[in-house]
This record gives C-alpha cells, sequence and structure tokens, in this order.
C-alpha cells in the first residue's frame, strides 16, 4: 500500500518536472513558426518593413528594401532611418517619429519623401507601429510603400483642377484665389494690384471658319506669347473660351504701369500667327482695374469684374486697345446687360423690321433696286438705331439668328416686288456680317432664303464690308466663291474705310463696289478728297465693277458724281430707309412719272 502510494507520487513528481519543458518546447516552436511566417510575409511583401530603435537606428530591414529603395538590407542595418528622409520632409517626419516611440501600441500613417540611392526622391507613406515594449520585438516597426505614382496622379488631377487644359494657364478658380491673396498683401503693404482681363476681337470668327482645331492651336499660341511679356511672378490666366487674365502685383514691371503691360501685349498681338500654314492675325481688347490705397476693392469677383467692364469699353472703342476701368462704367455695362436681353426677347418677339431705301441710276433717276436696313421696335423704348445694337448682335453671336430672319425676310419681299414691278427688274441688297461670312452655313442659309422664296438669284446683292474681307482674305475669298455659285451679285460695301488696295480688291469675285459716305461728303471740296473719290470710281470700271455711291444727301454733290461717271447711288437726296407700304407708294409714283415722260417724249417724237 505503502509502495503504491510512493510510486504514485514518484509520477506525479515525474509529471510536474516535465510540464515546464515541454511548455518551453511549445513555445519555442511556435515562436520559430511565427518568424518563419513574418519572414515570409516580409521577404514575398511589396512593402519595406523595417524595425528602428527609438533613436532611428535601423536593427532590422527586409529584403523589399532593394527594390524600393536601392539598398540592401545590410546596408541600412546601423543606419538612422533620417539619413533617409529628403532633407526639405526631415523635420516634420522625424517629429512625427519621436513622438511615435512615447506611446506602447501607438499606431501611425504618414506620408513624406525619402532619398533612394540614385539621388533621386520618391514619396513614400508609412505606417508606424511602437512595439517598443513587446519582448519579441522590442523596437518600432516601419511598413513603408512606394506612393510615387500616386502621388504624381494626385498632382496632375490637382493640376487639372487648377490649370486651363489647352492652354496649361492658371484656370479661373486659381487666378481667382491668387486675386485674393494679392488683395490681403495689398490692403497691408499697400502695393498696388492690377487685373488685365483681355478678350479676343472676332475669335469665333477664326473659329468658325478654320474649326476648333485650329482655334485651340491659336489659344496655345497666343498663351505663350502672353507669358513671354510678364514676369514670372505674374499670373496668366485663360478664364474660358477667348477670354484671358493677367494678374500683376505692384503694377507690372519695374518703372512700368498695368498699361504699360496691356500695350506690349497688344504688340505681341501685331504679328501674324502660322496656323498649319495660315497666317491669322488675333486682335484683342483688354480691360484693366488697379487696386490701391486710393481706390480700394472688396474682393477679387469685383476686381475682375470691372477689368470685364472695362475691356467692354475697349470694344465699344473700337477694338484693339486697352481701357482703364472707371466707376461709371457700371452703368454702360448694366446697359449692355439690359439691351443684350432685350434684343434676345426681341427676336422671340418678332420686334425686328425691315426699311427698305432705294437705290438710284444716277444720271436718269430710275429706281433700280433697294437696300434691305433692320430697325428694331422696342415695345418700350420705341426705334434703337442699328448703330445701337448691331455691334452688341456681332459680339454676343446674336446676329446669327438676327441675320438669317433679315436675309430670309429680304428675298420674300424682293420677289413680291419683282412681281408687283417687273418692268423695273429691282434687285435687293442685304448686308451679311462678319459671323455670318465666317460661318459655312451661309451658302446653305443663302440657297433656302432662295428657294423658299423663289427669287431670282441674280436679283440678290449680298453685301460685304472690305473689313471683313481682309481679316482673313483665304477664308474670305473662298466663301465669296461659294456664293457666286448659287448666281447671287457680290458687294464690297464701305469701301474706303478699311485696309483695301487694288490688289486685294482683284482677287475678290466680287461685283459691285459701294463707296462710303466718308467719300461722299468731301466729293465737292476739290483737292485731295474729290480726287481720291474719282479715283475709287475709276477703280471700280477698271475692274469691271459697278459703283455705288453711298450717302448722297445734296443736288451738288449728284452732279459731282455723275460728272465723275459713277452710275449708282442713294441717299436722303432721293429718300430714306422706308417702311413697305411707303416704298411702294414711292416706286409706283416712280413708274408712274417714267410712264408720263415716255408718253411725252413718243408724242414729241
Amino acid at each position: 500500500m505503502t509502495s503504491r502510494t510512493c510510486s504514485s507520487c514518484r509520477k506525479r513528481t515525474g509529471r510536474s518536472s516535465w510540464r515546464p519543458w515541454s511548455a518551453a518546447l511549445t513555445e519555442d516552436l511556435l515562436i520559430q513558426q511565427s518568424q518563419m511566417r513574418f519572414a515570409s510575409l516580409v521577404k514575398n511583401s511589396s512593402d519595406v518593413v523595417m524595425v528602428t530603435e527609438p533613436d532611428t537606428t535601423i536593427r532590422y530591414a527586409s529584403p523589399s528594401a532593394h527594390r524600393v529603395l536601392g539598398f540592401e538590407p545590410e546596408e541600412l542595418e546601423g543606419r538612422r532611418f533620417a539619413e533617409l528622409i529628403a532633407p526639405d520632409d526631415r523635420t516634420r517626419a522625424l517629429s512625427f517619429l519621436t513622438a511615435m516611440a512615447e506611446g506602447e501600441g501607438h499606431v501611425g500613417l504618414t506620408e513624406y519623401r525619402v532619398r533612394h540611392r540614385d539621388g533621386t526622391d520618391l514619396f513614400v507613406e508609412t505606417l508606424r507601429t511602437n512595439l517598443l515594449k513587446d519582448p519579441n520585438v522590442k523596437g518600432i516597426v516601419l511598413n513603408t510603400r512606394d506612393i510615387s505614382e500616386r502621388k504624381q496622379f494626385e498632382e496632375q488631377l490637382s493640376h487639372q483642377a487648377f490649370h486651363d487644359q489647352i492652354t496649361g494657364l492658371a484656370n479661373r478658380a486659381l487666378f481667382q484665389d491668387r486675386v485674393s491673396h494679392a488683395l490681403v498683401r495689398q490692403t497691408r503693404d499697400g502695393n498696388p494690384v492690377a487685373v488685365l482681363f483681355m478678350d479676343l476681337d472676332d475669335f469665333k470668327t477664326i473659329n468658325d471658319s478654320l474649326g476648333h482645331a485650329a482655334g485651340d492651336q491659336l489659344l496655345v499660341a497666343l498663351a505663350g506669347r502672353l507669358v513671354g511679356r510678364l514676369r514670372t511672378a505674374d499670373t496668366a490666366a485663360r478664364l474660358g473660351g477667348d477670354e484671358f487674365a493677367v494678374l500683376l502685383e505692384d503694377g507690372g514691371d519695374e518703372g512700368m504701369t498695368a498699361a504699360d503691360v496691356a500695350g506690349r501685349i497688344l504688340e505681341t498681338l501685331e504679328e501674324p500667327f502660322d496656323l498649319d500654314g495660315t497666317e491669322v492675325y488675333a486682335r484683342a481688347s483688354i480691360g484693366i482695374s488697379v487696386a490701391d490705397p486710393q481706390s480700394p476693392v472688396g474682393s477679387a469677383d469685383e476686381l475682375l469684374r470691372n477689368a470685364d467692364v472695362a475691356m467692354y469699353m475697349a470694344k465699344e472703342g473700337g477694338k484693339a486697345r486697352y481701357q482703364l476701368f472707371e466707376p461709371a462704367m457700371h452703368d454702360t455695362a448694366l446697359r449692355r446687360l439690359e439691351l443684350r436681353a432685350a434684343m434676345q426677347r426681341a427676336i422671340d418677339h418678332d420686334e425686328f423690321r425691315l426699311f427698305y431705301q432705294p437705290v438710284i441710276e444716277l444720271p436718269t433717276g430710275k429706281i433700280t433696286g433697294v437696300e434691305a436696313l433692320i430697325r428694331w421696335f422696342d415695345p418700350e423704348k420705341g426705334i434703337i438705331p442699328p448703330l445701337d445694337f448691331i455691334p452688341l448682335a456681332e459680339e454676343t453671336g446674336l446676329i446669327v439668328p438676327i441675320g438669317r430672319w433679315v436675309l430670309m425676310e429680304a428675298c420674300k419681299y424682293a420677289a413680291r416686288l419683282a412681281e408687283t414691278f417687273a418692268a423695273l427688274d429691282l434687285h435687293m441688297a442685304v448686308n451679311l456680317s462678319a459671323r455670318q461670312i465666317a460661318r459655312p452655313e451661309i451658302v446653305d442659309e443663302v440657297r433656302e432664303a432662295l428657294t423658299a422664296s423663289g427669287l431670282d438669284p441674280g436679283k440678290l446683292v449680298l453685301e460685304i464690308t472690305e473689313s471683313v474681307m481682309i481679316h482673313d482674305m483665304d477664308l474670305a475669298i473662298g466663301r465669296l466663291k461659294e456664293l457666286k455659285t448659287l448666281g447671287v451679285q457680290l458687294a464690297i460695301d464701305d469701301f474706303g474705310t478699311g485696309y483695301s488696295s487694288l490688289n486685294y480688291v482683284r482677287r475678290f469675285p466680287v461685283d459691285i463696289l459701294k463707296v462710303d459716305k466718308s467719300f461722299i461728303d468731301g466729293v465737292t471740296e476739290g483737292g485731295e478728297s474729290s480726287a481720291l473719290t474719282a479715283a475709287v470710281i475709276e477703280l471700280a470700271s477698271i475692274l469691271n465693277l459697278k459703283p455705288v455711291a453711298e450717302g448722297i444727301e445734296r443736288a451738288d454733290q449728284l452732279e459731282q458724281l455723275i460728272a465723275m461717271k459713277c452710275d449708282l447711288g442713294q441717299g436722303f437726296l432721293f429718300a430714306k430707309p422706308l417702311p413697305t407700304d411707303e416704298l411702294e407708294d414711292l416706286v409706283t409714283e416712280h413708274v408712274a412719272m417714267r410712264l408720263e415722260a415716255d408718253a411725252l417724249a413718243d408724242r414729241l417724237d
């Protein structure tokens, strides 16, 4: 009994002494397995895994260090991690690392740049875990991942968000932000801040005629010239479409005002742009707004809006110029906005009317045709003169639907006149704007008007101002040739007010040369003025063109023009522009007088 008890005790004693050894062995095996799993994970990980001391000395680096950083793990072990951080990011990164050493189990994520072995910097993202009190680690574990591609993509997105995609210039959002900061500095230090608002003149004409690709090419080339005229500290932006803006702090270059800078920009546009072999001239109107202690501005929006208003004033003053903002301009800008809205309403509510001015055969007094002239009957303001709304219609593009309506109505009325007064063989003259000529659709629109009205194409005269044709000569010549295939007649309107020369006119497939009123006003004065008018009329004869004198108001002018062999003319001396009923009364009276004169001549014979 005693023996069994002792044996039992010995067995218990044996088990008691075996258990600690067995547990230790199991623990060692588990640790080894864990280490093997860790080594396998680290070896195959795309991240660099490091274990560092609190002073950033690297105790362990995974094999991925070679692929990501260019260093073998052995080269890194014993070095301080701080040595790998790019100098510009070192202070911030070390501050984060130091904070990591203070909290047990603390985990943190940060981004910074490290220096690759080849000397280049790359962006990395590091997950840091404080395991200093973990007996199996006793260090800070860094899981570092290369995020250079992601950062590059983020930078591209950021650039796209704040830069124009075509020109690479700042966009409206970035520009307004920089203006806002500039105004804050201006309030603090008193240095002036100027904004230049630039809008291309007739850009839509170029875009419509040569295509959007050519238009984009022009914008890029113009942006290059613009930047070339500015300091690196200045900001150039494309706000959209053909609108650009420039921010000048301290006014501009040393000793130069914002107006001087605007003048230099306009000078750069005097040279033509080469768009795949086609020379194109781009002019611009610039508005300038300045914020300084004498003229404080409350916000970036206000400064930009003021410059925009000044730009419109520059356009109204003749384009290709700059204009400084003045407070009184706000009233003008408001009137423009109201006029534009009213003009759109006029299109929708049929408020436009056509008046017709007779064209006379000067030696005989015979009516040979009429010119269609638009009038706007506003229900509140009454008659609005064409000079008050046509330029704005051109600028806004509303001239296109207005011009289409004029063409259709004039052709319909011409067909009616041809039927009512068949013996007179009357012609109908219709003006085409720059925007209409630039659009390829104009040929189809003329064809449609002729077809819908039934008008003989030979009775339609399309008038184009010489400035339109000189702006883009190749385009104008091509478009005129297309129109000529329809059988219509073509006229150069306001000849002498632009840049035409004999060589230019020879290239245009036109039939009629309309001599501007400015020549007719001085036709009786003798000297240079009279000689110039005679030369223009003779030029028309040499080129087999019919000259038409515009703006004849006095009998002595008529006599002089007949002496110069100018066969056709129009003006208040004969009749002002008339509504249809008054025109028909005039033509009826004219026909009666002609018949009476013919009858008298027959009796005398």
